[in-house]
């Protein structure tokens, strides 16, 4: 039988490792694909080992059925051949005497899932709304109503020691213990064993000695379990890898990409690959397929042509190539460029697994048919994750770099507005491309035979329409302005039309600033602020006549001078005028105007300024963000709540020096009677715990709050933002928990009550709109999903609030982990959604709630351009934005 076919999946992915292994002594390049790649499956986790020879080993939970040894290479022994009653299937899980053995994969802790959901919420589904019939882009895994994954401790008798071998020893099993996943210790199988202990007598192939295999019943997985999930996305793994797409590693999980449908941008030397990332894991009631539209942008280019154009220079090549991810021309596979060795070329040898020496060119040449041009040319080097050596995987590939082409896209093709439209053409795909798409993977699946076995040897079957069901859309809010005028937005939540016939809701008067601009701008610089103030009156912003400092060069030494000079007790903004967008100089501006001398500042770009095009929408953001800064409102929603205090928390690394990060802290002082926010930022260090400057920064807020109020609010909403779903333990235990104890021993029973949410916006989940029963459009602002594909473990929400003129809308996922308020879900629903209309900085609404969209421009600016905390004068005004 070929190595290819299904029913020996397992063991070609065998050979693969061996011969991934004939390079790992001498860094050789991994002849298989991805340098992170599961080799083996065996060597990197879990054998996802599908049905060789039917069920003779293995009984359902069924009365009176016995399991009856069949003949083979390995013979099964019972321990007495029992009969498995009917409440077998009720097995206990273990928790504690197991946590030792199986809990690893690859050498790496699993991590059960949390429960966030707190046990005083009965139900999370809100009532208000208009019902619309939701599509998402999620696929229904079908199977038996008694389908369980069941956890067996698996010993060896002489003990075996090599991961990879135990892997084969197993291997050899599968046509008598059916499909399961081996991790080295434990096996993870959806069959439940009649006879416990289970034990098998096997030959070392090697010495042909006796191997006696102990199989053990532990229990029942849960789907909170860390190992259920795993096993789910192994086998979602195997089902799209028979596809043959090209799987690629990154920071947001496992993607795989179809280089055969590629998309040639020949006018910017760029291919865009498309793909998919999914994932799978139980939600409320079924098990589900997450399928999301991603792409690769591949550049044209090879590194050795980057190299080339560095010349001699060792520091500039490695600053440019290293941190790079690196797609190989002879089998597409993916890699990160870890370093580049000047001491190896195509020339040099390396020992083979044989034990012969071979070069580089002679092994890319009988391997891949490809001939290598320059033959100096230093190495690429790749390095494996400890955890990837561990489980077996090589230590350094090395790469050619004329067969390697870079990925992404640079900076300076970024800010280059032609390329990146002429990519959204083929990236910024609509609702209804993107649910083809997704048909069209369901397609593929259900076509491949491979994928279709893999699902049957364990028992599933995918749905081949997409979940629909019935979502909300939250009532449209009603925008307030000066004059007690309100007034609604369009269904595209933009008023930005409406704002220019409308007062502002609060308007303080800026009768004391200051314009620094250059000799050569100052012309430009007048016509603006003329523009600027009569836009502001008729907003009903008083804004009087600056005083203008005119500075003859352009250096950051000229604006922090000219900054002094402008300062005094009474000076509220100064607005510097920029000929260029120079990073250094921003942050000293910055820096002068937020640390040392606590003034809000406005930076203006003379190209903006000079734009006639654009220069009416221009004047009235920059109106709009020069009155924030002084404290005032543009507009507000209605608040039905007082006394209650919102606030969001983000955080971001220096961008100077990775050891340290930035904690900005955003609060309200109830919107109802004020629009006074507060905000700080902490700086951290690594290692240092988070929680001590959290609780520091509320009690600051609390102050204030009691000094405007007399009285500490009722209720506090704290939506937390950059947290992954491995964090959410700790964030609970460090910060939520102890948030609670300091404010019941501060206030005593005058607390506030805590209602605390974690904010999600780079998810996969898609929703759409069915519209007459087979159009599709992107959800509406204001839709809610609270069922169905909501997760049992957590009272979550999905909430759209923007909307979308191109491509897709992507909700936001809100994730209640505790809650004292005692307010119903729709409640916190709808105060969510009325606090995504009150970000100033634009005339929408936003992804997030303004806090948390405050609390992130605030630390990306300290953790960019300030890296110091900002003057406590400051502490009152959004001078951030």
């Amino acid at each position: 039988m070929s190595d290819k076919t299904p029913m020996m999946a397992g063991r070609s992915r065998g050979r693969g490792r061996l011969q991934q292994q004939e390079q790992q002594a001498a860094a050789a390049p991994g002849p298989g694909g991805n340098g992170r790649r599961d080799i083996a499956r065996g060597a990197g986790g879990g054998v996802v080992a599908p049905i060789a020879g039917g069920y003779s080993d293995i009984a359902r939970i069924r009365p009176g059925v016995p399991v009856q040894p069949s003949g083979g290479r390995a013979m099964v022994q019972g321990a007495g051949t029992t009969s498995v009653s009917g409440d077998a299937g009720a097995a206990v899980v273990a928790r504690s005497s197991d946590q030792s053995r199986g809990a690893r994969r690859g050498n790496r802790q699993i991590h059960d899932i949390i429960v966030t959901r707190p046990p005083n919420v009965n139900s999370k589904k809100g009532q208000t709304g208009e019902m619309i019939t939701v599509v998402t882009n999620y696929f229904k895994i079908s199977k038996k109503p008694e389908w369980n994954i069941y956890k067996y401790r698996v010993d060896f008798s002489p003990d075996i020691e090599l991961l990879a071998a135990r892997k084969g020893v197993m291997r050899r099993q599968i046509p008598k213990l059916g499909s399961f996943q081996f991790d080295g210790t434990m096996i993870f199988s959806a069959y439940k064993y009649a006879t416990d202990p289970m034990i098998i007598v096997d030959k070392n192939e090697t010495d042909n000695s006796t191997i006696q295999v102990t199989i053990r019943f532990v229990g029942q997985l849960l789907p909170t379990d860390g190992q259920y999930t795993q096993l789910l996305n192994l086998i979602m793994r195997s089902t799209i890898e028979s596809l043959n797409m090209q799987r690629a590693y990154g920071p947001k999980g496992t993607k795989y990409f179809d280089p055969q449908q590629k998309i040639e941008i020949k006018q910017h030397n760029l291919q865009v690959w498309p793909g998919f990332s999914t994932s799978i894991r139980q939600h409320e009631s079924d098990i589900m397929i997450c399928a999301e539209v991603t792409h690769k942008v591949i550049r044209m280019e090879s590194c050795y042509k980057v190299m080339s154009e560095l010349g001699q220079d060792v520091d500039s090549v490695k600053r440019a190539l290293i941190g790079q991810m690196v797609v190989t021309e002879y089998n597409n596979a993916t890699y990160r460029i870890d370093d580049v060795d000047f001491n190896l070329s195509p020339s040099s040898t390396f020992e083979r697994k044989a034990g012969d020496r071979i070069t580089f060119i002679q092994y890319f040449m009988e391997r891949y048919r490809c001939s290598i041009r320059d033959t100096r040319q230093p190495m690429l080097v790749s390095r494996a994750k400890a955890r990837d050596v561990r489980a077996g995987r090589p230590e350094i590939i090395s790469l050619v770099p004329e067969l390697c082409r870079l990925t992404g896209l640079t900076d300076s093709q970024r800010a280059d507005t032609r390329l990146m439209r002429d990519m959204a053409q083929s990236t910024r795909i609509g609702p209804d491309m993107r649910v083809k798409r997704f048909l069209d993977l369901n397609r593929r699946i259900q076509e491949e035979q491979r994928a279709q076995e893999m699902m049957k040897k364990w028992e599933m079957t995918l749905d081949r329409e997409l979940v629909e069901f019935s979502g909300r859309v939250l009532p449209v809010e009603h925008l307030r302005f000066g004059g007690d005028k309100q007034e609604m937005p369009n269904n595209e939540a933009d008023w930005g039309f409406v704002l220019k016939r409308n007062r502002l809701f609060q308007a303080q008067r800026l009768t004391n600033w200051h314009v620094i601009c250059g000799e050569r701008d100052f012309n430009l610089t007048t016509k603006f602020v003329n523009m600027l103030q009569g836009t502001a009156q008729r907003a009903g912003f008083e804004m009087t006549n600056p005083t203008v400092i005119r500075i003859r060069d352009d250096r950051s030494t000229s604006y922090v001078t000219s900054i002094e000079q402008a300062c005094n007790d009474s000076t509220q903004m100064i607005m510097c005028v920029v000929p260029n967008q120079r990073g250094d100089r921003y942050s000293a501006i910055k820096t002068k105007a937020c640390v040392e001398r606590a003034v809000p500042t406005q930076c203006m770009w003379t190209k903006v300024m000079g734009n006639d095009k654009i220069l009416g929408g221009v004047v009235v953001k920059v109106m709009i963000q020069m009155s924030c800064k002084l404290g005032n409102a543009p507009w507000l929603v209605k608040i039905p709540m007082k006394r209650v205090m919102t606030v969001g928390f983000d955080v971001t690394f220096d961008a100077n020096d990775k050891s340290k990060s930035y904690g900005a802290f955003v609060a309200t002082m109830d919107l109802q009677e004020t629009n006074t926010y507060y905000s700080t930022v902490s700086q951290h260090k690594h290692g240092e715990e988070m929680s001590n400057f959290l609780l520091l920064n509320m009690i600051k807020a609390l102050k204030q709050f009691v000094e405007i109020h007399r009285e500490p609010p009722g209720r506090i909403l704290f939506y937390r933002d950059g947290v992954g779903d491995g964090d959410l333990g700790h964030v609970m235990e460090y910060e939520v928990k102890k948030l609670v104890q300091d404010l019941k021993k501060s206030y005593g029973d005058k607390a506030p009550k805590l209602t605390f949410i974690i904010v999600s916006k780079r998810i996969n989940t898609r929703l759409f709109r069915k519209v007459n029963g087979t159009r599709i459009d992107n959800a509406p602002p204001g839709t809610v999903v609270d069922d169905v594909i909501t997760l049992p473990e957590r009272y979550d929400f999905f909430l759209v609030s923007q909307s979308t003129r191109q491509g897709t809308v992507s909700p936001t996922s809100y994730n209640v982990i505790w809650d004292e308020s005692g307010l119903p879900a729709d409640k916190i629903q709808i105060w969510t959604y009325k606090m995504t209309h009150l970000y100033y900085n634009w005339a929408g609404n936003v992804k997030v709630p303004m806090v948390c969209q405050y609390a992130q421009k605030l630390a990306l600016l300290v953790g960019q351009h300030i890296h110091k905390e900002p003057s406590h004068l400051l502490e009152r005004k959004l001078y951030f934005l």
